[in-house]
């Protein structure tokens, strides 16, 4: 028994070291922010090694912590990737940003933050985090500080050479050593004073200070049984003064007092199993850290069951993830929808409606499931942000095509609607591998203020008629490509791409071929009915366009309507949140702006003797655009408080 409490001894000796490494290895202990070079953290190069001293930090490390910082730097991993098993960490709870999740989603948006992608070189976050937080040297030359804003990276490619500028300008990354740099904190502090690229610099500050702090992030204690908080707690805060506590645990002394609430057992358990995941992650060795996991995954739920999610909700959140929130399932089959409905509707093979209607229906399920999903996950209604506005849009959307298709019967619905579906699904999973942007597929809390009903009905109404504004634009274009087919291929004879001329000459041709004078006869007998087959096609044209504008009307109009409740909701809720219920805002002002534009498009549609449809169709295409510009443009280009511009 006591040769396990000196082993104890030993690696939390060592994991205790572990911050005072990362100061010690010239990093600066502060993120980035405006101030002067006299507010430089302690360890900084431009402090004095007196003052540096005087603050209890040695600003030269030692040549044993050089040595050990080079060993890390150096080692074959290969082996321990293999051996390591994250599984049973993969699936515990953390609490970020006052929300709780899984620790695999947590790795996941940490990443993020600090790389600007969800993984490096397709390696899993979990792995990265963990060796960020448990190995800082070795990534302390590694350019993983992500910097979005172009113009920041221009500038900071004048401190290297012209090929590190290059490369920091494609790649737009750095390393923690570059960022401890003095030029490079100068720069920061004066290009910060400049209100275009201050909110690209505090970005960049966020990403380091969370690759800095990453240990004390690792909130995996639930609160104590009964506790009134609801903070959970990093592993080592659960035995105060850890040092003293390494002494009594060496004098076998029982007198070990933890955090109120929490058993001696539990806490020595916790803190044993993270020490032992850090030193055996330190030590390249799989079997030590495994079998931190292996405690920490034991006990960690048990402590407060009542708190800690079960597991199934844990589960669930990690195959959602796996799954993209959902978004591959519902590309995959509303794009299948979407053909089959275009085939039906064209009038090419009648058949394939009931399997497009199929495919719609489980997509639609599907849809519901997973913002279902959402909705457990989060403890709330999926529409904070504009990852859940675009997915809660299309829904609704989809909802309402589902019923028209199924009460009109007429493909179009579904076909407009499969579009609305297949276009949200298919943004929300590639805008974050192709832009690299967060639109807020992590899960989250709302504010305070903005939790009232008013908030459901407002977002609600308004992101509905966006999903009706996009099906009337699909219609629209539709609309637009079939009359221009139309126009191309006027289709004056029966199976033929001509006319009566044309008729006549493919007949007489085959006469002589065959030498029978009967298939002129025959060919005359054709272009004798080819004026009531021609007349049949253009009715039978003319009829599916007025479906199409028929249908482009019903859509357009209830947009028209959900967007105007929608704006009458919204100055309802800002009076209520905000005391005023209009304030000219951009997006305000914009919402107002698209509602007067299909204002127009129905007025337009009522008093416009001529071309009624043809100017329904372009008026839409215009509506569409007009909105899209208030609902992105608006939202990340203008600053106001919709907005997510700064």
């Amino acid at each position: 028994m006591k040769l396990k409490y000196v082993v104890s001894l030993l690696t939390l000796s060592l994991i205790a070291a572990i911050p005072a490494m990362a100061v010690m290895n010239a990093r600066a202990a502060m993120p980035i922010q405006q101030g002067s070079p006299a507010d430089l953290p302690a360890g900084h190069p431009d402090i004095s090694p007196g003052a540096a001293r005087r603050a209890g930090i040695n600003p030269v490390p030692s040549m044993k912590l050089m040595r050990r910082t080079a060993a890390i730097q150096h080692q074959n991993r290969a082996a321990f990737k293999k051996q390591i098993n994250l599984a049973p960490l993969r699936i515990l709870a953390v609490q970020n940003n006052d929300q709780v999740k899984t620790i695999a989603s947590w790795a996941s948006e940490t990443v993020h933050t600090i790389c600007g992608f969800d993984s490096i070189n397709g390696q899993d976050p979990l792995y990265t985090v963990l060796d960020m937080a448990f190995r800082p040297q070795a990534w302390d030359n590694r350019n993983c500080i992500f910097v979005e804003t172009v113009p920041i990276r221009e500038r900071l490619g004048r401190l290297v050479s012209k090929a590190e500028a290059k490369r920091i300008l494609q790649q737009g990354t750095v390393s923690p050593d570059f960022m401890a740099r003095s030029d490079v904190h100068h720069l920061l502090v004066k290009i910060s004073s400049t209100a275009a690229l201050s909110s690209g610099v505090a970005e960049v500050s966020r990403a380091l200070e969370t690759f800095q702090n990453l240990s004390s992030e690792m909130k995996f204690v639930p609160p104590a049984v009964g506790s009134k908080s609801t903070d959970w707690l990093v592993p080592l805060d659960l035995l105060p003064n850890t040092g003293a506590v390494v002494r009594k645990m060496l004098k076998m002394n029982a007198d070990v007092k933890p955090l109120p609430g929490y058993t001696r057992q539990q806490s020595l358990s916790i803190v044993l199993g993270l020490i032992s995941l850090g030193q055996g992650w330190q030590d390249n060795s799989a079997s030590e850290a495994n079998q931190g996991i292996k405690t920490l995954a034991q006990v960690l739920p048990a402590i407060n069951p009542a708190v800690y999610p079960s597991h199934l909700k844990r589960l669930v959140e990690l195959w959602y993830d796996r799954l993209f929130d959902g978004t591959i399932v519902g590309v995959f089959l509303y794009f299948i929808s979407l053909t089959l409905f275009v085939i039906a509707a064209v009038g090419a093979v009648p058949a394939v409606r009931k399997p497009a209607l199929i495919f719609f229906t489980a997509a639609v399920l599907v849809h519901a499931l997973f913002m279902g999903v959402r909705w457990w996950l989060a403890g709330r209604i999926p529409i904070q942000n504009e990852f859940e506005s675009v997915l809660g849009s299309a829904f609704v959307g989809c909802v309402i095509g589902l019923i028209l298709e199924y009460w009109k019967k007429s493909n179009l619905f579904g076909l407009a609607m499969s579009f609305v579906g297949f276009l949200a699904m298919t943004a929300c999973f590639v805008v974050p591998f192709v832009l690299g942007a967060n639109i807020g597929a992590n899960i989250g809390r709302v504010d305070g203020v903005l939790n009232t009903y008013w908030l459901y009905i407002h977002v609600n109404t308004v992101i509905s008629s966006y999903a009706l504004i996009a099906a009337s634009f699909c219609l629209g274009v539709l609309y637009l490509l079939v009359k221009l087919y139309y126009r191309m291929n006027p289709g004056n004879g029966p199976g033929h791409g001509g006319g009566p001329a044309m008729t006549m000459a493919s007949g007489i041709g085959s006469s002589l071929v065959a030498g029978h004078l009967a298939d002129l006869s025959q060919s005359r007998a054709t272009d004798a009915a080819a004026p009531a087959a021609v007349a049949d096609l253009a009715v039978r044209r003319n009829k599916f366009l007025l479906q199409l504008d028929a249908a482009n009307i019903v859509i357009l109009q209830m947009g028209f309507w959900f967007l105007g409740s929608g704006i009458i909701f919204g100055a309802v809720w800002a009076d209520f949140s905000w005391g005023r219920p209009w304030e000219w805002d951009p997006k305000e002002t914009f919402a107002l702006v698209t509602w007067l534009v299909y204002l127009i498009i129905v007025h337009l549609r009522f008093v416009t003797p001529k071309y009624r449809p043809d100017w329904t169709a372009w008026l839409s295409v215009v509506g569409f655009a007009v909105m899209m510009f208030n609902w992105i443009g608006v939202n990340f280009f203008y600053v106001g408080l919709h907005s997510y511009a700064t």
